[in-house]
């Protein structure tokens, strides 16, 4: 059996990983955000939004995971994404 510390190293690792795409996540988002300032798109695309978190929802489910922490995990980093792109 695993120690704790073994455990929590493991889980640092994760973390670690888990920073770095959240990086890359927030400059396409900022990408994304030029793109729609220069041809004059909404910021905020509901039915996109709608569909992104029911897709990932439901991969949770598949996985195992708890449908609304995945839920408001992505409602949190979408709304993070559309207040970066108004800067």
């Amino acid at each position: 059996m695993k120690s704790l510390e073994e455990l929590r190293k493991q889980l640092d690792a994760l973390d670690e990983e888990l920073l770095h795409i959240l990086a890359k996540r927030v400059e396409l988002s900022r990408k994304v955000g030029k793109l729609k300032k220069e041809y004059g798109f909404p910021l905020r695309d509901e039915k996109r939004m709608e569909a992104l978190i029911a897709a990932k929802v439901a991969k949770a489910e598949l996985l195992h995971m708890p449908k609304e922490f995945i839920k408001e995990l992505y409602t949190l980093i979408h709304d993070h994404s559309v207040e970066l792109q108004k800067k």
